[in-house]
């Protein structure tokens, strides 16, 4: 069977070009793989984040559905989708790079023991829950989102991840960097497809005598079902000693009152806890997935991953189907 590749799995037309964010220590993306119809807002939300290393190669790791290539442009070219989509897309925003694509399901993939991470830009292809209803689907996928983040890999939650191998061999790769979630947008219907997107950062170097020191910082504990507990944080200033103090005191909350659960589940451990780190920023323009928003209280940027359409509304109890739009930007 041929396929129309451009109107069925990549046109160019879809991928953006927003104002860039330039980050150290940014090492890759994980990225959706469905067609761009669906994943060319999210693809080109995600791609804004540009690494300011110096980078030569880029590998794509990748787990067809398929035994065979889906996507045939001739005879002897052909592509698995979940391959092709990222490295059109990628191909587009790095020109003049090597690609590399990790088959997971092969026996006959390249060495790539010799990579480095300083010149090598990581990429998971992955999409998540498919053909769930709407309400089922976010509370799987938020609970999947933070289970990546905290790398908790054997969590029930990692069903609807498409598909949880990849990321494990991410993290066999390299296993001291850390996953930001940044995106999130789904396909039309009361059963659609969900796509996630996350940076692939390290831990940042932190100095209380630095000028990028943290302008404040926000401490949320879990207990093993991924459940949030407890969460405080200091808008105003951030140090070790401050963060360790309201470190010890989000902990100590979530096993003794659990405010987040109203007192419930007291008889659940406690397992992880996330701090996450705030700079101001001028910006005029708010960016879903990135920016935190300091008001009565200070909602962090998952916030609005968790409880926000594309278009900006609020998911509400009675929402039965994604409300497509632009990203906030």
């Amino acid at each position: 069977m041929l396929y129309n590749i451009m109107s069925d799995w990549f046109d160019s037309k879809h991928i953006k070009e927003h104002d860039q964010i330039t980050l150290n220590k940014l090492h890759g993306y994980v990225l959706p793989h469905a067609g761009t119809t669906h994943t060319g807002d999210i693809l080109s939300h995600t791609l804004r984040f540009r690494p300011k290393k110096i980078f030569d190669t880029i590998l794509i790791i990748y787990l067809p559905s398929t035994p065979q290539p889906d996507i045939i442009i001739d005879i002897n070219t052909k592509y698995y989708h979940e391959y092709y989509v990222i490295y059109k897309t990628l191909k587009k925003i790095f020109p003049n790079k090597k690609y590399i694509g990790f088959n997971l399901t092969s026996e006959d993939n390249p060495d790539i023991s010799g990579l480095e991470i300083c010149n090598t830009l990581y990429i998971i292809s992955a999409d998540f829950s498919h053909l769930l209803p709407f309400d089922d689907a976010i509370k799987k996928e938020n609970c999947a989102a933070h289970a990546l983040v905290l790398k908790q890999l054997d969590n029930e939650c990692h069903k609807v991840v498409d598909d949880i191998r990849s990321f494990k061999k991410l993290y066999e790769l390299l296993p001291n960097i850390n996953l930001q979630w940044v995106g999130r947008s789904r396909s039309s219907g009361e059963k659609g497809v969900d796509y996630l997107s996350f940076l692939i950062r390290e831990q940042p170097i932190l100095d209380t005598n630095s000028k990028s020191k943290p302008d404040g910082f926000f401490v949320t504990a879990y207990d093993k079902h991924l459940r949030q507990r407890e969460c405080l944080g200091n808008t105003k200033e951030w140090s070790t000693a401050l963060e360790k103090e309201l470190t010890n005191k989000v902990i100590s909350n979530a096993k003794h009152t659990s405010r987040l659960t109203n007192g419930e589940g007291l008889d659940i451990p406690i397992t992880n806890y996330i701090v996450t780190y705030l700079y101001k920023d001028n910006s005029q323009k708010f960016i879903r997935g990135w920016h935190s928003i300091l008001m009565n209280a200070l909602y962090l940027f998952d916030v609005f991953l968790e409880n926000t359409h594309d278009n900006g509304d609020w998911i509400k109890a009675t929402d039965t189907e994604w409300k497509r739009g632009q990203f906030l930007i």
